[in-house]
């Protein structure tokens, strides 16, 4: 059977940890003579709901989960959180119910669409909360909660396992909580480091500050309706360009490279995602200069700038992309199915996961021209096991299967196909434009509440990536 009070207690610690984070933003408000109320009343619940849990939980909460209850600790501590994140949004007045959940799925998830018409309207401490979830989000609250809860006798090795934005099977340190600590060091680092190169470009602190925890997080809010074509200054712009990437990158991969084993970066993954990243930033490219939408140079700017945004799931915008020729908008959809490194911030299928597709494919051309040839998977030299190459097709059947059925339900709503699809698409793999009746630079006030509640369900379940928040909902999870 599963562990109740397990579940409740750890959830109740993430929460109780969680309720911290309105305390930036209430000092940020502080300090701007803008209103505290929203931000401390926020605190206030969160913190409430978290010592409830933990006391329902007991001392079975310092008893280390199982895989089961890891799986619906996370899943059930993500779907707390980001409904307790849109409080702020719903306090202040400044969204209703469905967009406040929206707002809030897009934070956390790192998606980074929006349904707030005019950005310049909000307080700057709600700007500066947006962002802040990002951040929060891009990581996970759950891997900082497994750096946090050894100190409080509690156990998280299966918690870390289930968060989809941890390590793929590659720990910095032996221990978990000392994986954790690392991961969040790297982070915090890279961020502290963006925000400086970001005040380097004379970019105000405030505006600094936001545009680096949405850009590092490769989640894509920004403070204003033109999104990075805000900034005049290439140099910020290509500094944006180079932290997008890196936020696409493994975490792991990151950690290696800053002791210096450069080798690493020649693995499969990082290579192939240069490839992708190089042959779509050409095709891109050359269609803007054939149909001469901008001059050569400007060209390789653009297709890199918007390339970089959407394979890294940010989905910050220098140009509406929407209007681009045909060639060029296939191109940066077909991104949308893609997506960064594993063990990244970033959002989408990942890039492992098509290279073992690929890899399984030609060893299934190559064993119908050799039948009686044993020719076994592998991706850098190491063998695939089969159960991991029906876990990668199982994977890509669900979010398949996911994609349509969700899409289909926005058809019901009256939205059309294009918008339909896309939309589900940038939801699912956390990427934040849209195309069709909505732009890559528009916001998505202007969709029925029920369709933003879905567009919320799919970027939490992609951020998830779908398994520690469907087996939820089967009864055989809780009773077995």
């Amino acid at each position: 059977m599963i562990n109740i009070p397990l579940i409740c207690g750890l959830t109740g610690w993430i929460v109780t940890v969680f309720s911290g984070a309105f305390g930036l933003p209430a000092l940020m408000s502080l300090a701007l003579n803008e209103p505290l109320k929203p931000f401390l009343t926020s605190l206030i619940i969160s913190l409430l709901i978290g010592l409830l849990l933990i006391f329902l939980g007991g001392p079975e909460a310092k008893k280390e989960p199982r895989y089961r209850d890891g799986l619906a600790v996370v899943g059930i501590s993500w779907l707390a959180l980001n409904v307790l994140g849109a409080l702020p949004y719903w306090l202040s007045s400044s969204l209703g119910f469905w967009d406040g959940i929206f707002e809030s799925f897009s934070g956390l998830s790192s998606s980074g669409a929006t349904v707030i018409a005019d950005l310049s309207s909000l307080p700057k401490g709600l700007l500066f909360w947006r962002s802040l979830t990002q951040w929060l989000g891009g990581m996970g609250v759950i891997v900082l909660m497994v750096a946090v809860l050894p100190f409080l006798g509690v156990g998280g090795q299966m918690m870390l396992k289930s968060e989809s934005s941890a390590l793929s099977g590659e720990k910095l340190r032996p221990r978990v909580a000392q994986t954790a600590k690392y991961l969040w060091l790297v982070y915090l680092g890279l961020t502290l480091l963006l925000f400086g190169l970001l005040i380097a470009g004379d970019l105000a602190p405030f505006e600094a500050l936001c545009q680096t925890l949405s850009t590092i997080s490769t989640g894509g809010f920004a403070n204003h309706n033109a999104s990075a074509a805000i900034h005049e200054s290439y140099y910020i712009k290509w500094v944006l360009i180079v932290f997008m990437f890196i936020g696409s990158l493994s975490f792991a991969l990151i950690f290696q490279l800053i002791r210096g084993q450069w080798r690493a970066f020649l693995s499969p993954e990082p290579l192939f995602f240069v490839l992708i990243i190089a042959v779509a930033s050409v095709l891109v490219a050359g269609s803007l200069m054939a149909h001469d939408v901008y001059a050569p140079g400007e060209a390789f700017f653009q297709s890199i700038f918007q390339v970089v945004s959407i394979i890294s799931t940010t989905g910050l915008t220098t140009a509406d992309w929407g209007v681009w020729p045909d060639l060029s908008q296939a191109v940066l959809l077909g991104l949308f199915f893609v997506g960064g490194c594993s063990g990244s911030t970033s959002g989408g299928i990942k890039c492992v996961r098509w290279l073992i597709i690929l890899t399984s494919l030609k060893r299934a051309i190559r064993q119908h021209i050799h039948p009686r040839g044993v020719f076994p998977a592998r991706l850098g030299g190491k063998p695939i096991s089969d159960a991991v190459l029906e876990k990668v097709w199982v994977f890509i059947l669900l979010y398949i299967v996911i994609l349509v059925l969700g899409a289909l339900t926005l058809l019901l709503m009256g939205l059309d196909l294009s918008t339909s699809f896309s939309a589900m698409a940038s939801s699912l793999g956390n990427v934040g434009p849209v195309l069709g009746q909505i732009g890559p630079t528009e916001t998505l006030t202007s969709l029925p509440g029920a369709a933003k509640g879905v567009l919320s369900f799919a970027m939490l379940l992609g951020r998830l990536e779908f398994y520690s928040f469907l087996v939820l909902f089967f009864p055989e999870f809780w009773s077995r």
